[in-house]
């Protein structure tokens, strides 16, 4: 029986070898792009659940204010919590990393090692390629190398027992002794982490062990029995009594916790990919986004569909040419459940055949996905779980693709089908071809506006105003470093003689990179009482010098800028000690504000905030400044366009500057040769590092514009595979009309009237389905626009609308009528023939 059921599918794919193939391209493309996007999803949801009882690590997050969390804590939480919940806690480690320079030899490589508790082997288990990671953490001088570190430092050479010396950013060198050669179990997990040695409690500085000091990442792994809900909730009343009163910022007033002020919070390390808050010092290296995961299932489960519903149109539209043989079955006895059996068998088999050209395709696209995701990917052939998800794939889409063809081919009526030489099409197939249609092109609408409407965002976000002028800005990194910090404004003069140079500014920033590694805010409110005056507002420090604004061009709302005849020069700050900042007092202190930070102030405009006052701290006790507004200046987007620009304060001091960042004109190249030439005759062999603001600055859309392309791709694939439909629904319908266009033609109809009165039959579906597609598209992409706080204007979106509806409307116009048109101008008397 089932021998007889593949050869009768065989030969009826075989017989009507443009609709099988249309079934099988469609499905296959459909499968293509779910198999792929699978392994997408499959990669990204991967990130750090290869570890050990992954679902029990957690990092602690510190609230700092209301409105920011941050990943870094001081290095007395983690013993401090071991000690509050003794039973909870199994094991715990910090992560404390620091940059610099490793020294092998004559050569130095830019590098990070962090420094870790003995625990991180426990938490985090990696392949020992060589060595012990035991003795690594016994022994505060050893240290382990990544498998990736170890080759770039030395090669082929056996690296155990090799001392490197590594220079600090701040002047300190120390030595260490290769211990160990690893590797982590999966590439896919947020520890950025080349190199790890052990963090020696003994030698942390008094000045970072501290509860005001925030540097280490802490992670814990629960233990089993431990409740995390009551753990969570527990956390307050530990800050109650473990932080000291004077340690937490801004004061408690009275009445208020320190709990209320500041708080702790629980992450799961598999949930850190896609929510790493300020990225942390060990953080990822890039950062997943739950939505765009979300959009590209949707997405790549619409072509699907779309796949599956060209079945469902041609099947049933070749339903009617099938009558007979159904009839035929029936008078020798099959019975319906036997007929449906085979007619959803032929659903499976099309459906198996456009998985085997799916997974052709695949791996055909497979190089091109990867390199427009930045992605390492693979088909996992040698996993149980793909051939169940394969089997799981196939069953689903040969069912929802053959279930109602079968239903409707298995009912139909032999004396109907036999009294004439074809079966009348049932009236319900024909208006539930007509709603697919409608879908079809619905969807396929949707996608070609979401993608020109992201389009047109990413264009209007990258040409947004960012506040200053990022172009020929050259940045000359480390220089923070003490070996070279104290030679800062010799190098910036010595710049200065460039013919190419026109400006120099020394900052703690640049564009995308805040502070050089020290973040730091200031808790300020006017001196003026008044109802929105009274409370401390948290502000973004910027340290900068006398030239920062004029070489960045940022402009002046109101007030003036820094001026070297008026201002005096700020001692750099104790960061670590912020009640006793500054040894040295500076009486009539002054600062430059941004808008935003006027507004938050309580200013009605920068005009009003000119020339008010500001205090720090609380009058009378250590660390209270008062600070003059000398001007305010434009909002500057220094960050993420995703986000609105930060209240920030720009204080003249430029000995805490991380950065030196020069305004040139002519060739980018020849200016960094020549930079890197002063850099050297001044700095000695310390590597010269450079970034150039235009180019980082782009990178911020680099993601935007891979996921444009993704849409493109997908709207694409959309329209193809309902084109493909239409085809062929267009064809059969031409085929079962062409006595009446010989009839036309005789009469005395034009090719042309014959072609506008088909073309017109399949267009109005096109037109529902524009009608459709419109609101939804609107509604979606308006709240996908949400998300960014710079936007193109939503009244847009109506040409937009109209420009993809003509295109659906071309498409299909050209599909039809093309194939209209070939039957059209064929000889009438071959149409009329009798049969």
């Amino acid at each position: 029986m089932f021998k007889n059921y593949f050869t009768t599918a065989i030969n009826n794919l075989l017989k009507n070898k443009l609709y099988s193939a249309i079934n099988i391209i469609g499905l296959a493309v459909g499968l293509a792009a779910c198999l792929l996007i699978t392994l997408y999803v499959q990669n990204e949801l991967s990130y750090d659940k290869h570890w050990e009882k992954a679902d029990l690590i957690y990092r602690i997050n510190q609230g700092i204010s209301p409105e920011r969390t941050i990943s870094y804590t001081s290095v007395l939480l983690l013993p401090a919590l071991k000690r509050y919940f003794p039973g909870d806690i199994e094991s715990g480690t910090r992560i404390m990393k620091n940059d610099g320079e490793i020294q092998i030899d004559d050569m130095r490589y830019p590098a990070s090692i962090a420094k870790v508790d003995e625990d991180f082997i426990d938490i985090f288990s990696s392949t020992v390629l060589k060595g012990s990671l035991q003795s690594t953490l016994q022994n505060p001088g050893n240290i382990a190398l990544s498998e990736e570190s170890a080759i770039q430092y030395f090669g082929d050479i056996d690296p155990i027992g090799e001392v490197i010396t590594f220079k600090l950013n701040n002047g300190n060198e120390e030595q260490y002794q290769v211990a160990a050669v690893y590797r982590f179990i999966s590439p896919k997990t947020v520890l950025n982490i080349p190199c790890f040695t052990l963090l020696d409690e003994s030698r942390i500085p008094e000045t970072i062990r501290s509860w005001n000091t925030t540097w280490p990442d802490t992670y814990v792994r629960m233990s089993e029995t431990a409740d995390i809900k009551k753990f969570v909730s527990r956390l307050p009343n530990f800050i109650d009594k473990t932080i000291p009163v004077d340690t937490v910022w801004p004061k408690p007033k009275p009445g208020q916790k320190r709990s209320d002020i500041q708080h702790y919070s629980l992450q799961k390390i598999n949930d850190i990919y896609f929510n790493p808050f300020d990225m942390g010092l060990s953080g990822p290296t890039r950062v997943g986004n739950r939505t765009i995961i979300a959009v590209y299932i949707i997405i790549s489960a619409l072509v699907l569909i779309i796949g599956c519903i060209n079945f469902v149109i041609l099947t049933t539209a070749k339903a009617t040419q099938r009558a007979r043989e159904v009839a035929m079955r029936k008078v020798v006895g099959a019975r319906f459940k036997q007929l449906f059996i085979q007619f959803l068998g032929e659903s499976l088999l099309i459906t198996f055949m456009a998985f085997l050209i799916s997974i052709v395709i695949t791996e055909l696209a497979l190089p091109y996905f990867e390199t427009l995701m930045d992605l390492e990917l693979a088909v996992p052939y040698t996993s149980p779980a793909s051939y169940i998800f394969a089997l799981f794939l196939v069953t689903m889409v040969g069912l929802s693709g053959g279930l109602y063809p079968a239903f409707v081919l298995s009912r139909f009526s032999p004396t109907k089908a036999l009294k004439s030489n074809q079966a009348t099409d049932a009236v319900g197939s024909f208006k539930l071809r007509n709603v697919l249609v409608i879908f079809q092109f619905s969807a396929s609408i949707v996608l070609i506006i979401a993608t020109v409407v992201a389009y047109c965002q990413l264009l209007y976000t990258s040409n947004h105003d960012l506040g200053f002028n990022p172009g020929n800005l050259l940045v000359v990194e480390g220089i923070a470093r003490q070996d070279i910090s104290g030679h800062r404004k010799t190098l910036q003069q010595e710049l200065l003689k460039l013919p190419e140079i026109t400006n120099a500014a020394l900052s703690s920033i640049q564009p995308r990179r805040i502070n050089g590694g020290v973040d730091t805010n200031a808790g300020l409110k006017p001196k003026t009482s008044g109802s929105k005056m009274d409370q401390v507002i948290l502000l973004q420090v910027m340290y900068v010098d006398y030239d920062f604004f004029n070489t960045y061009e940022i402009s002046i709302l109101s007030g003036r800028y820094y001026s070297r005849d008026m201002d005096m020069e700020e001692p750099a700050p104790n960061f670590f000690s912020p009640q006793n900042e500054n040894d040295e007092k500076i009486k009539d202190r002054r600062i430059v504000i941004n808008l935003a930070a006027a507004i938050q102030l309580g200013y009605a405009s920068a005009a009003e905030a000119v020339g008010e006052i500001v205090v720090q701290g609380e009058q009378g006790k250590p660390g209270y400044e008062e600070y003059s507004i000398i001007g305010v200046v434009g909002d500057s987007q220094y960050r993420n366009l995703r986000l609105k620009p930060k209240p920030e304060i720009y204080r003249l001091t430029p000995d805490v500057s991380s950065f030196l960042t020069v305004r040139y004109k002519g060739d980018y190249q020849n200016v960094v040769k020549d930079v890197k030439r002063v850099w050297h005759e001044v700095a000695g062999d310390i590597t010269f590092k450079d970034s150039n603001v235009k180019q980082n600055l782009a990178t911020t859309f680099s993601q935007e514009e891979k996921e444009n392309k993704m849409l493109i791709v997908f709207a694409l694939l959309a329209v193809f595979i309902a084109c493909m439909g239409l085809f062929g629904i267009a064809a059969f319908t031409v085929d079962r009309r062409v006595k009446e266009i010989g009839v036309r033609k005789v009469m005395g109809a034009k090719v042309k009237d014959i072609v506008r009165l088909l073309g017109w039959h399949f267009l109005k579906p096109v037109l529902i389905a524009n009608i459709i597609a419109w609101p939804v598209a609107i509604f979606a992409m308006q709240s996908w626009l949400e998300r960014f706080p710079y936007r193109f204007n939503p009244m847009f979106m109506i040409p937009i609308c109209l420009f993809s509806g003509l295109i659906a409307l071309a498409i299909a116009w050209f599909t039809v009528a093309g194939n209209t048109k070939r039957v059209a101008k064929s000889n009438p008397i071959k149409a009329l023939r009798y049969e």
